[in-house]
């Protein structure tokens, strides 16, 4: 049987930054912009920058921080998922239910990483069969990501109504 390891992680009241727990002992942090979709996360020694790009085809860079493109994430719009690209291996993205309320990570063999945010999404958990701070770092992001966009397009009927 594979061992799992769980982590948390709580936003603060604005939600541009998010501290990551493992038993209770803080292991790392993500700093957002909400506005470009950026954030940088550092977990132990390791830090990574997410930088969006595009606006019709969206995906993101991932950078270490000598600043080297070590991968990249790509958005399906109409799932939701997103194929995560790094130098050695590929992962997918994608929903574990519906609701699209919890996510999970899979490579080639199976799920490797579970994430189930709480109901008001400031914060959640990761299982994690892998001990990967790049794995961990890129579930922090897309979950944040997951996030604002889900306030943004809560947001639209309200800018509907003040432009109409």
């Amino acid at each position: 049987m594979e061992k799992r390891s769980i982590y948390s992680w709580k936003n603060n009241l604005l939600g541009n930054k998010s501290k990551l727990y493992n038993n209770d002992t803080q292991i790392g942090s993500l700093e957002s912009n909400d506005w470009t979709l950026d954030a940088n996360v550092s977990i132990r020694s390791d830090q990574y920058s997410f930088k969006n790009k595009g606006l019709f085809n969206p995906y993101t860079e991932i950078r270490n921080k000598q600043g080297e493109l070590i991968g990249d994430i790509e958005y399906n719009n109409w799932t939701g998922g997103a194929t995560i690209s790094l130098i050695d291996k590929k992962y997918k993205w994608s929903t574990r239910n519906m609701w699209m309320s919890a996510w999970k990570i899979e490579d080639e063999q199976g799920q490797i990483v579970e994430v189930s945010p709480s109901v008001m999404g400031n914060s959640g958990t990761i299982e994690s069969i892998e001990n990967s701070e790049l794995l961990l770092s890129i579930c922090l992001y897309l979950q944040k990501r997951v996030a604002v966009m889900y306030s943004m397009v809560a947001l639209i009927p309200v800018f509907a109504i003040l432009l109409f």
